[in-house]
């Protein structure tokens, strides 16, 4: 079934207004590339980065009369993990289920009753609550609560913000959409697919569209 004329109109402003901010920016990052003296200065750094690693292998070697590869400050950071891979995979779910299921409630209720704003309020308030509890004390007492090491704190606190970004992202742009298109009697009002926000958690992006180009 194709979409409708509206939601084919908006996907291809969206996606023109995409391609006018990204393609510039790809374009110029290209022509740089292309310059000598920009390719030499990469090419320095890579060289750089290389002596640096022989030169710390040679060094262990003529010390200890062996390679020493020491990972103890490695696992140290990472240290914990099986707390930060169950702690993700709660932030995760709720961020994937409860905002889009929240979305499809409201907009189901949304053209139907009277008190448009009292249903909006509520809905803002309940969402609010919920996102305050999951995405922002939780992950904060997983983090305090199990002294994590530096890395493993790291990856929890920045998935925290990374998921309420997201989640901000798919309702900001999604709710105006079904408040200025009501569906027709007889029929159900159109949400965005689940597979497609579950494209957005983890496509490098923080504005929510319902198809990227490629």
């Amino acid at each position: 079934m194709n979409p409708p004329a509206w939601m084919q109109h908006n996907m291809n402003a969206r996606r023109l207004n995409y391609l006018s901010v990204c393609m510039p920016l790809l374009l110029s990052l290209s022509e740089l590339f292309e310059i000598s003296h920009i390719r030499t200065i990469y090419h320095m750094f890579i060289a750089v980065l290389l002596i640096f690693f022989l030169s710390t292998l040679v060094v262990d070697y003529i010390d200890q009369g062996r390679l020493v590869l020491e990972f103890d400050l490695f696992f140290f950071a990472f240290g914990k993990l099986w707390t930060v891979t169950w702690a993700w995979c709660v932030m995760f779910v709720y961020t994937l289920f409860v905002p889009y299921y929240m979305l499809v409630v409201w907009g189901s209720l949304y053209h139907n009753l009277h008190s448009k704003f009292g249903l909006c309020l509520g809905t803002g308030l309940i969402l609010s609550v919920i996102q305050t509890c999951v995405l922002g004390l939780f992950p904060i007492y997983i983090v305090v609560h199990n002294q994590l090491p530096p890395a493993s704190r790291f990856i929890v606190i920045l998935e925290q913000i990374r998921f309420l970004m997201k989640s901000y992202s798919f309702m900001r742009e999604t709710a105006p959409v079904v408040m200025r298109n009501a569906p027709k009697k007889g029929e159900s009002p159109r949400f965005p697919t689940l597979s497609s926000y579950l494209y957005f958690l983890f496509c490098p992006t923080l504005i929510y569209r319902e198809s990227y180009p490629r």
